[in-house]
């Protein structure tokens, strides 16, 4: 062999190519079984001794982890209610008790049922951190409502706060959580001002009755709150078509729903034209979206009255929290609904 036809020793023979290849597809399958063991049902385990390290990070981490895997995370529950009750770190307990929604309903449940003597601590910081954890189920805690409400009169102004807060983020029953804003609107606390009329700025219809107070606070001593009175009242009170139609697009994205449907039951019978789109996550695998969508169809109310049948269909639904919610909407837009206009 002469120098030209000499093989340069940069060029790998074909045993040696193929050793590399074989490499490569042992270190690909590797990683892909690693990948494996880490998703779904086959996470929980780790997830699960994470949530018990003892390292906020990692049990914050592991919370979050668990909320992704949803239904799969049920063996998790337990652990996840335990920390939303007693963890030490009280951003673990909002985290807990927000993976809870979508993993287990009724556990999600207990931790409102059991947070609420919180409510009545002698510790103010107690009773904040109660309202922002009761808000951070979202409309999960519609039972608590009333509860909320009366904080509005908690000698601590961030406590106030915190319960405003908490009422905008469930939303519903609408007039309960409208007049409750409204009220906010004469507190002595800028805070609780600013945060009842951000929320008729941006997410929460305005009721008539909160018309007059707001273009009293054009002229509010804060700035900020001021400026968001102006907001809200160039909004009018009402609710944009475009606005219930970019929530409709949502309800396609699996990702979007639950944030679309708080926002739908938020706005009430105006989103009306919602409802062909609601219906069929009625069906909905996750059972937090069957939730949302029933309570979604409770607030719109006779204008979801043609839909009864379909309701109906989910007095049988596996989750009790979902059957308990069937039950109150169908008496809810049954008796709202004129007798002509009632479907059989």
């Amino acid at each position: 062999m002469n120098k030209d036809q000499a093989v340069s020793p940069t060029i790998l023979t074909p045993r040696q190519i193929a050793g590399h290849v074989v490499a490569l597809l042992v270190g690909a399958s590797l990683l892909a079984l690693t990948f494996w063991l880490h998703t779904g049902s086959r996470a929980v385990p780790g997830l699960i001794r994470d949530l018990q390290s003892q390292d906020l990070q990692t049990e914050m981490l592991a919370a979050q982890g668990l909320s992704e895997l949803k239904a799969d995370a049920y063996p998790a529950a337990s652990l996840l209610v335990d920390h939303a009750l007693h963890h030490p770190n009280w951003s673990m307990r909002f985290a807990a008790a927000s993976a809870l929604r979508s993993i287990d309903l009724q556990a999600a449940r207990q931790v409102m049922h059991d947070s609420l003597p919180g409510l009545g601590d002698s510790d103010a910081e107690v009773r904040r951190h109660t309202c922002a954890l009761l808000g951070g189920l979202g409309l999960l805690a519609k039972p608590v409502v009333p509860a909320l409400v009366k904080m509005l009169a908690d000698e601590d102004d961030l406590t106030r706060e915190r319960a405003i807060e908490a009422l905008g983020a469930i939303g519903v029953p609408q007039a309960d959580v409208s007049t409750a804003l409204t009220t906010a609107l004469f507190d002595r606390a800028p805070g609780v001002r600013h945060r009842a009329v951000s929320l008729f700025a941006f997410a929460v219809p305005i009721p008539t009755t909160a018309l007059v107070p707001l273009a009293g606070l054009q002229k509010d001593p804060d700035k900020a709150v001021a400026s968001l009175a102006r907001i809200a009242l160039d909004r009018g009170g009402g609710v944009h078509r475009t606005d219930v139609q970019m929530l409709m697009a949502r309800l396609q994205r699996r990702n979007d729903r639950e944030e679309a449907l708080q926002r739908l039951a938020r706005l009430g019978p105006p989103a009306a034209e919602a409802v062909p789109a609601i219906v069929p996550l009625l069906d909905d695998r996750l059972p937090l979206h069957r939730y949302l969508a029933v309570e979604t169809l409770e607030a719109i109310g006779p204008g979801a009255a043609h839909v009864l049948p379909a309701l109906r269909r989910l007095l049988d639904d596996p989750d009790p929290i979902v059957r308990e919610a069937v039950a109150v909407a169908l008496r809810s837009i049954e008796s709202a609904t004129p007798a002509t206009g009632a479907t059989p």
